[in-house]
């Protein structure tokens, strides 16, 4: 029997980002994945690897003198794999309460933002 060829099982959103199933490809295939995916959507890897770091857009310093009206995001990023499969955790590593009630609105428009271009991004690694 051929082993399946890579793919993406399984898409599954969280309140703070979202959780992947890979079939066929490594650890570090998915994380070379993500890391493509923030790469693209202007974030850079501050911390960690593509395995297990955090991808970070936007002034911290300018999030603390301005607050809420400052565009920051922070996500972090960790993958592991058994025998079977690869699996993947995207998480917001904020909550938006630094910037008052305008940063929480905020932060949380912008994870659904992530949420929905990252499963349009993931789109070309499910079975076909």
């Amino acid at each position: 029997m051929e082993a399946p060829s890579p793919h993406l099982l399984q898409v599954l959103p969280t309140e703070k980002g979202v959780n992947l199933v890979f079939i066929g490809f490594t650890a570090q295939d998915a994380g070379n994945i993500l890391g493509d995916f923030f790469r693209l959507n202007g974030f850079s890897l501050k911390s960690g690897s593509s395995i297990t770091g955090t991808y970070e857009k936007g002034s911290a310093g300018a999030r603390v003198a301005l607050g809420g009206f400052v565009d920051r995001k922070k996500y972090n990023v960790s993958v592991y794999s058994d025998a079977d499969q690869t699996f993947a955790q995207v998480f917001s590593d904020m909550s938006g309460m630094s910037g008052s009630w305008l940063g929480v609105v905020r932060e949380r428009k912008g994870r659904d933002e992530i949420k929905s271009l990252l499963q349009i991004f993931l789109q070309q690694f499910m079975k076909r």
